[in-house]
């Protein structure tokens, strides 16, 4: 290709056209690229139709990015100036322009060209990658990689050294990140991590006779520990002592801060018993109220007054819960046995043989229940825990009646007034 000198047309007047084929421009030397640009001291004036061009633009991935400019999307003018801007979205780098046939025109941002012709244009973003630095003392990290994409999960994990604990995570400017460990998070950014390591200190706790709950453990300097025994079964907890033996306290739990190396003991004591309420309601007395050591035989008596019977020994909640009809009364001592007992007793004679002069009275004999002096009372009569056996009017001194062994209340109203009595079905 031959090209112009720039002394072939010295001396030529400026009015003189200068006709330079359209596509022929640098073969003349002419390289300027603004509309208005003269050709070696000569206006350059296009003497043909003024084509429009057409500048389509791409991306490799709208995801990535989109473009923007002046002088796009839109048909202009031969040799017009075409402004591209590529702007990534979050996490996202622009790398380069290429043509439509994926050729490297420019790795600038914005992109300025001049147009010469329809022309696709192609941007090319790509994510970022991020560097993670982990730091520490006392300690190492490990992590499953030292690079990650935008966006990307990373897990990292201290391990403290011998006499060491990890107690936190923080970052390049000391900021709290986390005290979990391992620690996972999102990388959106180069990140340095550091790992944070303490003294460690060991307290120790015995609990001969009992069960540790907690406390056992390992400790920073300055933490709050909860001290806390369960007592064995017969066992009660007195106190906690030192390493000396020393008491130190008889709280449980105990709460404490850690500054040194610490063994606990917690000391217990046989529970060697309880003590058993023994009472009695109206009508009588009751004997046997005492500290009764676990295996121990403990044994209460009722002792009616006169013109009571009694009626059974009652426990539990409000006395509601029937034990014995028997007076005298004894079990061995155990953790599970009811602490108090009541005597209870109602008006009447026992019943438990014949009868003379006028005082109404009732005895069972050969299965026949002799009455006296209860004519015209309405009879009831229970067994000993409150079912009702018999219910009849007494119209005369005996009343047929089947009865197993067993104690029974009778109950007779009416007639001559009210009558409670006791009386013992033999086998």
């Amino acid at each position: 290709m031959c090209t112009l000198g720039s002394g072939v047309f010295q001396n030529v007047p400026t009015y003189c056209k200068v006709h330079i084929p359209k596509g022929s421009e640098e073969k003349y030397g002419w390289e300027s690229n603004a509309a208005n640009a003269k050709w070696q001291g000569f206006s350059i004036v296009p003497n043909f139709p003024i084509a429009k061009s057409f500048v389509t633009t791409l991306t490799n991935d709208s995801t990535m990015g989109y473009v923007t400019g002046r002088n796009i999307n839109d048909s202009i003018a031969y040799d017009t100036e075409v402004t591209l801007i590529a702007n990534p979205v979050d996490g996202h780098h622009f790398v380069e322009w290429t043509d439509a046939d994926g050729n490297s025109l420019s790795a600038a941002n914005p992109y300025i060209f001049n147009v010469a012709g329809d022309v696709t244009i192609q941007a090319h973003f790509a994510i970022n990658s991020y560097r993670v630095d982990l730091l520490a003392e006392n300690g190492t990290i490990t992590s499953d990689d030292s690079t990650y994409t935008h966006g990307a999960e990373a897990k990292v994990e201290a391990f403290p050294n011998t006499g060491y604990h990890f107690v936190k995570w923080t970052d390049a400017n000391g900021n709290n990140l986390s005290a979990d460990n391992p620690y996972t998070f999102i990388v959106k950014s180069d990140t340095t991590i550091r790992a944070h390591f303490t003294i460690s200190y060991r307290v120790k706790l015995s609990a001969r006779n009992g069960t540790i709950i907690s406390g056992d453990s390992v400790y920073a300097y300055g933490a709050e520990v909860k001290a806390e025994v369960s007592p064995n079964k017969n066992y009660y907890f007195v106190k906690w002592t030192d390493e000396d033996g020393d008491s130190l306290s008889a709280a449980n739990p105990y709460m404490f801060i850690v500054k040194r190396n610490m063994t606990l003991t917690a000391v217990f004591a046989m529970n060697v018993g309880d003590f058993i309420l023994v009472d009695a309601a109206e009508g009588g007395q009751a004997i046997g109220s005492g500290y009764y050591g676990y295996g121990t035989l403990v044994a209460m008596e009722a002792i009616p007054d006169s013109g009571y019977v009694f009626t059974g020994w009652k426990s539990g909640d409000n006395f509601k819960t029937l034990i014995t009809a028997n007076k005298k009364f004894h079990f061995v001592m155990t953790e599970k046995v009811f602490n108090a007992y009541r005597a209870y007793f109602a008006k009447g004679s026992t019943g438990s043989s014949k009868v003379s002069g006028s005082e109404a009275k009732a005895y069972y004999a050969e299965g026949t229940l002799h009455l006296a002096n209860l004519e015209g009372s309405d009879i009831s009569v229970h067994t000993i825990d409150g079912r009702q056996i018999l219910q009849f009017k007494a119209n005369n001194t005996e009343h047929s009646a089947a009865l197993p062994a067993g104690i029974y209340i009778l109950d007779a109203t009416g007639g001559k007034g009210r009558h409670v009595a006791k009386f013992v079905v033999k086998e």
